[in-house]
Formats: C-alpha cells, sequence, structure tokens
C-alpha cells in the first residue's frame, strides 16, 4: 500500500534512470568503482561499503555502472505517499527529498533493508502487512534524515466542499478493491495532491489511506454478517491479497478477526 521493495542482484552492467517514484537503493555487499551521476552529466566513481544509501527522487534522471556483480535492496515510494506521512510527521505535506552524497552510509537505513531482505528471500510468501510496515518506517526514516522542509504553500483553511466531498466518496466506492492514487483523488477533486492531503483529513478526520481500508472493512464486515461466503472470497471481493491480510487488518482496527466476527452472529 505505501510503496514497492525489490531485492535484486544483478550482474557487472550499466543502467540510466528516470525516476517515477522516489527510489532508495541500499547496499548489502560491498561494491568498489562504481560510476554515478544524479540530475546531471556529473559522473562520480566512489566506493561503496555496506549500508551505503542512494536516493533517487521521483522525476530526477540519473545513470549508474559497476563493474563486479551488486547486490542491493531497493524501495520506491510513490510523492502522494511521501506527502501523506510528512502530514503526520510535520503537518505539512510539501517537501523536498535531499540525498545525501554518492558512498554516505546509512546504518539506520540498513537495518530495515535488511529485514526487508530477509522477508523477501525466505521460502514462505512475504507478510505483506509486515513489508508495508517497513516501507512506512523506511518513508518516515527519510522524511527525518534526508528532507527539507517547504514553507507551506497557502490553502483555504477548511475541507473539501460537500460536492468534492461527494464525489471522492463515490471514487473510492467504485474503485474500493483497487489500488487509488492520491492524485487521482485530488483530480476527482479538482485540487493540487498536497492541499488535498489536508482538506481530505480536515473533512473526513483520517488520512485518504486509513479512510480507504475503513471502507474495504465495513464492506467486508458486511458480506461476513450478511452472506455465505468464504473468508477467503470476502478478503478478494474487499480488496484484501489474501484471507491473513484481512485478518490481519481487521485485528488491528477493529480489535477482532473475521471468524471472531462471523461466529459471533
Amino acid at each position: 500500500m505505501r510503496g514497492s521493495v525489490i531485492h535484486s542482484i544483478r550482474s557487472p552492467g550499466s543502467q540510466k534512470f528516470l525516476a517515477k517514484e522516489h527510489s532508495v537503493g541500499i547496499v548489502l555487499a560491498p561494491a568498489r568503482k562504481l560510476r554515478a551521476s544524479l540530475g546531471s552529466d556529473k559522473i562520480t566513481e566512489y566506493d561503496a561499503p555496506v549500508g551505503c544509501i542512494a536516493i533517487n527522487p521521483a522525476g530526477v534522471d540519473s545513470s549508474l555502472s559497476w563493474l563486479a556483480t551488486r547486490k542491493n535492496l531497493v524501495v520506491a515510494i510513490p510523492p502522494e505517499v511521501l506527502s501523506e506521512l510528512a502530514l503526520h510527521e510535520f503537518d505539512l505535506a510539501d517537501v523536498e527529498l535531499e540525498p545525501p552524497a554518492f558512498g554516505t552510509v546509512d546504518l539506520w537505513a540498513l537495518n530495515i533493508a535488511q529485514r526487508v531482505s530477509g522477508e523477501l528471500t525466505e521460502k514462505a510468501r512475504p507478510n505483506e502487512l509486515y513489508l508495508d510496515s517497513l516501507v512506512t518506517l523506511f518513508g518516515i526514516h527519510l522524511l527525518r534524515t534526508y528532507t527539507r522542509r517547504k514553507k507551506q504553500s497557502a490553502s483555504p483553511k477548511g475541507g473539501l466542499s460537500a460536492h468534492s466531498a461527494r464525489r471522492v466518496q463515490e471514487y473510492l466506492m467504485e474503485h474500493l478493491t483497487q489500488k487509488v492514487h492520491i492524485a487521482e483523488l485530488a483530480s476527482v477533486a479538482g485540487i493540487s495532491p498536497n492541499h488535498f492531503i489536508v482538506r481530505f483529513a480536515k473533512t473526513f478526520g483520517v488520512p485518504p489511506h486509513r479512510y480507504l481500508i475503513n471502507l474495504r472493512l465495513d464492506f467486508a464486515e458486511k458480506l461476513l454478517v450478511d452472506s455465505g461466503f468464504a473468508i477467503t472470497e470476502v478478503a478478494y471481493m474487499a480488496g484484501f491479497s489474501d484471507q491473513s491480510h484481512l485478518a490481519a487488518t481487521m485485528k488491528k482496527y477493529r480489535g477482532r478477526t473475521p471468524t471472531e466476527l462471523r461466529f459471533a452472529r
């Protein structure tokens, strides 16, 4: 829900990259004589020890070449998700990532990367909620360590208009089981993404991500009580990846599992 993660092992080579999301690489095995650029034609050669972090903000082009097999963990976080986290962390949504110098080691980021890597490489299916929590922690670490807080641009103090709020609610209900981006909702409301997050929270009392979870849980609970569908089917119909995802989310936010709800009837 918060982003994506990739455990990567790549043979010698090179790449040019334009990030659509904020992309962060953490080195899991030492790499020598990397040649990299970020946002310019200037090439920097450096050695990357374990824990070396490279931040590629969304919309910034970069290049990288390497002479030996490299192993790293990549975390990608959409700009609107980082803005939503910034709203909780700083009470403002407009922040700008400031990448550190090439070769910078971040042991806190390495700790999270190793946990994510371990989860992705286990034989068992990765726990999506666990990974989502780690990505959220990683996003907050980025905010606290590598951002410059912009002066909040002027925006109306109130929430969404009644018309915009109704349109957004209808859109969320129509796309209940899909991944919905803040930019989509802002477009429906007719305002900028950053202003949308603030206005939405003022109107509904929770951020968009939490509101969507509540809608899915409401729908799942209705199905569990009023239908004979198996819990696995209910999970899929309500937009959860599987039964365990539904159970963990319902336990976290509603205090009981689908089984407990069904047998409480």
